[in-house]
């Protein structure tokens, strides 16, 4: 008979691609998009549950620029539409935030069409099913982790000039002083999940990046982690592969909208350091926690409190820990995270649940640029960062006392 304290894993991918009305984000700043010409590289849902016998949890990896309340016509609406075997608050959506997916966060009237409506009903439809499949075809494994560095992929995008702020694909070609500015994380960290026959469920990879090598060329893409999952599937090694992003709001590879080549060979890039990392292994004590935050808005931003509700959550494996937070954090923000989480291993994944935009640091709000907005694209309020990085580790905390 299995132990109900005994780690288990499945998994399940399914297409989301979208039909190609269901268009492009073209300029934020302007709220408009266009409808794509082509499909160069399928979008997909992958789904990863884990946990034990009575404590499943969910994470979804969607190949999407991101999700929010507007768009999705209400958060926990939509959320509830995904819960079957596994109940809402136990279902982490993340998005890899790929720029070349639909223009599904709202900036634009896309979300009103009635294209848009029916393809994300389908998604929704999909991921429940996903969900199903992978809860039933969970099987006890254990876990192991591994963390190494890939070099020459991202920057510090954020260029400070006499004029202001502007963004490194403005400044080509990237000057070797311009890369070596920090902060970035190269890091890249992976959890591997075996059956007990030593063979590989699933293989999670966390990496900081924005997705925007193919940004605003007119094809459909899941862009630099889809390439990454196609390499590792390839392999026939990994099992089922799972990307998450990191805290990568001010992190852009050094090219932008540069084509297909570029985002292969970061894909590529990142599955070969994948495939040499040696791991360690993790105790299989699990546990989830979840929180919901309200968070102040900036009035001249023009948005809403519902687009302001955060959603967190946290998972642990013996001494790893994952916090999945909404939005775009920055890197230090993470790193704070980390710094004070009691864990030996912590991995910070953003672009989790409903976005609620940009979450610059007090620096970065002294500087001005972009990502501080204020815009549908970035509206909560200076001190974000601290409120999120509070929350994170209060929840870090509350899993590492409940295993006391």
């Amino acid at each position: 008979m299995m132990e109900q304290t005994q780690l288990l894993a499945g998994t399940s991918v399914t297409d989301i691609t979208p039909p190609l009305e269901v268009g492009l984000l073209t300029s934020s700043v302007k709220g408009s998009y266009e409808p794509f010409e082509s499909v160069r590289l399928p979008l997909k849902a992958r789904v990863l549950v884990l946990g034990t016998l009575k404590d499943l949890v969910a994470i979804v990896s969607l190949d999407l620029l991101a999700l929010n309340d507007t768009a999705t016509g209400g958060w926990q609406h939509f959320k509830e539409g995904l819960s079957g075997v596994i109940p809402p608050e136990r279902i982490i959506i993340t998005c890899t935030h790929t720029h070349n997916g639909p223009e599904s966060v709202a900036l634009s009237g896309l979300y009103k069409t009635p294209v848009y409506k029916k393809w994300l009903a389908d998604v929704q439809h999909k991921v429940k099913e996903a969900i199903l499949k992978a809860a039933v075809a969970a099987r006890p494994c254990h876990a192991s982790f591994a963390v190494g560095v890939l070099e020459g992929y991202t920057l510090l995008r954020r260029i400070p000039t006499p004029e202001g702020v502007i963004m490194s694909d403005a400044v080509q070609p990237i000057a070797p002083e311009l890369m070596n500015r920090q902060p970035v994380d190269r890091r890249v960290h992976s959890v591997a999940f075996r059956d007990q026959h030593g063979d590989t469920i699933a293989t999670l990879v966390h990496a900081v990046c924005h997705p925007v090598h193919e940004m605003l060329l007119p094809h459909i893409s899941a862009e630099f982690p889809g390439e990454m999952c196609l390499a590792l599937e390839a392999s026939g090694e990994h099992g089922m592969p799972i990307f998450l992003n990191g805290a990568a709001g001010e992190i852009n590879p050094p090219t932008v909208s540069c084509g297909p080549a570029y985002a292969q060979r970061h894909g590529r890039a990142l599955a070969e350091l994948v495939q040499q990392q040696e791991r360690s292994s993790c105790e299989e004590a699990f546990s989830h926690a979840h929180s919901e935050m309200q968070f102040p808005v900036r009035p001249e931003a023009g948005m809403t409190q519902a687009d302001a509700l955060a959603r967190f959550s946290a998972i642990r494996i013996g001494s790893l820990a994952m916090v999945f937070i909404p939005g775009e954090p920055f890197t230090a923000t993470a790193f704070a995270i980390e710094r004070g989480s009691p864990f030996a291993h912590t991995i910070v994944a953003a672009y989790a649940e409903n976005t609620i935009g940009y979450i610059p640091t007090a620096a970065a709000f002294a500087e001005g640029g972009y990502e501080t907005g204020p815009g549908k694209w970035s509206y909560l309020a200076e001190n974000a960062d601290t409120l999120i990085t509070t929350e994170a580790l209060r929840l870090l905390t509350t899993l590492n006392n409940s295993s006391r």
